[in-house]
C-alpha cells in the first residue's frame, strides 16, 4: 500500500515538474496585417487587432496554444487619401458578403502541432475559424523562446472560399468581368509576442 502511495506521488511529481509553461499574448505588441487583391487593378491591405490568446512552452518549444482576433477591428492602409472609399471598403469586408463581423466578431486560430524545420523555423499546423467554419492549414513561421518570451512571425496564404467566402470569386461566378474579379486567396502576416 505504502509502496502504491510512494510511486503515485512520484508519478504527480514528475509529471508537474515538466508541465508547460503557458505565456500569455501581449495584445498590444502583437500584430496582424493582411493584403488582398483583385485580378486586375486595386491592391488593398490593412489590419486587424490581436483580442487574446495563449501557447504553451515545453522544455522550450512551443507545443500549442490558441490565437483570438477581433473581426470587428478590420482596418484599411491603403485608402488614407480616400476616407469616403476607406470607410466603403471596410464596411463591405465587415459585411455579411464577407466576414459578417456582426454575426461573427472574432476569429480563432488553434495552433495543433509544431514541427521544426531549420534553426528557429518551424511548421506550424492548425485550425482557423472563420465565419464559423474551422478548416486546417498549415505554414513556415520563425519561433523563437528565449527571456520569457515566445516571438513568432509568419506569411500565410489563405484561400478564403474554404470558408465559403465566395463573393467575387471567378471560379464560382463565371460572368464577372476581370477588373470584378477578386482572388480567392489573401495574404495574411503574422507577428505575435508571448510573454510568461
Amino acid at each position: 500500500m505504502m509502496k502504491s502511495v510512494f510511486a503515485a506521488f512520484v508519478l504527480v511529481f514528475a509529471t508537474s515538474a515538466y508541465a508547460a509553461d503557458t505565456y500569455k499574448i501581449d495584445t498590444k505588441a502583437s500584430t496582424v496585417t493582411w493584403k488582398a487583391a483583385h485580378k486586375v487593378g486595386a491592391v488593398h491591405d490593412g489590419g486587424i487587432a490581436v483580442k487574446e490568446g495563449s501557447v504553451q512552452v515545453d522544455k522550450g518549444q512551443v507545443s500549442s496554444g490558441t490565437i483570438t482576433v477581433d473581426m470587428t477591428t478590420i482596418t484599411n492602409n491603403d485608402l488614407k487619401d480616400s476616407p469616403d472609399y476607406q470607410k466603403k471598403l471596410v464596411g463591405h469586408l465587415a459585411s455579411g458578403d464577407f466576414f459578417n463581423v456582426e454575426k461573427y466578431p472574432t476569429s480563432t486560430f488553434k495552433l495543433t502541432s509544431i514541427t521544426p524545420k531549420a534553426k528557429d523555423e518551424v511548421l506550424v499546423k492548425g485550425e482557423l475559424t472563420m465565419v464559423g467554419k474551422t478548416q486546417p492549414i498549415e505554414f513556415p513561421a520563425k519561433v523563437t523562446v528565449a527571456k520569457g518570451t515566445v516571438t513568432g512571425e509568419a506569411n500565410v496564404t489563405i484561400d478564403r472560399t474554404n470558408w465559403d467566402l465566395k463573393y467575387g470569386s471567378g471560379n464560382f461566378f463565371k460572368s464577372l468581368t476581370a477588373d470584378k474579379i477578386i482572388n480567392d486567396t489573401f495574404e495574411l502576416n503574422l507577428k505575435l509576442v508571448a510573454k510568461k
